[in-house]
């Protein structure tokens, strides 16, 4: 269940990102191409994560590996073992069912700017400034959103459920019903108020291999 879940995740992210991947030797890998993560693999079967990380471990280039799974502590030893550095313990893997998502209006002071398209782009602006920003990748009736942030002096005024809200609207629009995002430890409070739920947690980790 989760690798389905993982791998149709995994296309919107590539779509969202214009990246590439495959299937190497059975395991998925996404060309990411940044000096500090050249690949990453991504796990659809924990079971795998010993032998994963082994070959994560001895690349020559900067990879990473993500893990989804129900067993974090187990994940985490068995990366620790082979020799990589968990650089994220405590992600998580959500979805939620589109209908109905909230979509509040923008605080005083702010406009909300969405661009269309398969892969949807939403800023809210103050002043001309970008406040918040995110993106959402729909693939058939998927939609996965992507690099959701709030610039530092406009935290806390609920313009990520802004951000979040006309994303799934326009998602919606475009055929979406299924939302699909891998949350970090801080952003994961934000989604369980909008009514995202937890598949499962998300453990991340790196070789040693400086860029």
């Amino acid at each position: 269940m989760i690798g389905e879940l993982v791998e149709r995740w995994h296309r919107g992210w590539i779509a969202a990102d214009g990246l590439t991947s495959e299937h190497r030797d059975g395991y998925l890998v996404v060309h990411v191409n940044r000096p500090h993560r050249v690949y990453e693999w991504i796990a659809t079967d924990d079971a795998r994560t010993a032998a994963m990380a082994g070959v994560v471990a001895a690349s020559r280039e900067p990879n990473w590996l993500s893990v989804p799974t129900h067993a974090p502590a187990k994940v985490i030893a068995e990366l620790e073992a082979a020799g990589l550095v968990v650089a994220r313990p405590d992600e998580t893997f959500m979805r939620r069912a589109l209908a109905g998502h909230p979509a509040p209006e923008p605080p005083a002071g702010y406009a909300v700017e969405v661009t269309g398209g398969p892969v949807i782009g939403v800023r809210v602006l103050a002043d001309g400034e970008v406040a918040a920003s995110g993106m959402m990748a729909v693939v058939g009736e998927d939609a996965v959103a992507h690099r959701i942030e709030t610039a530092q002096a406009h935290r806390r005024r609920g313009l990520g459920s802004v951000v979040m809200g006309a994303l799934t609207e326009e998602a919606v629009a475009e055929g979406a019903r299924t939302g699909l995002l891998f949350a970090s430890a801080d952003g994961v409070h934000l989604y369980r108020e909008l009514g995202w739920e937890k598949i499962s947690d998300l453990v991340v980790a790196r070789n040693t291999v400086e860029p």
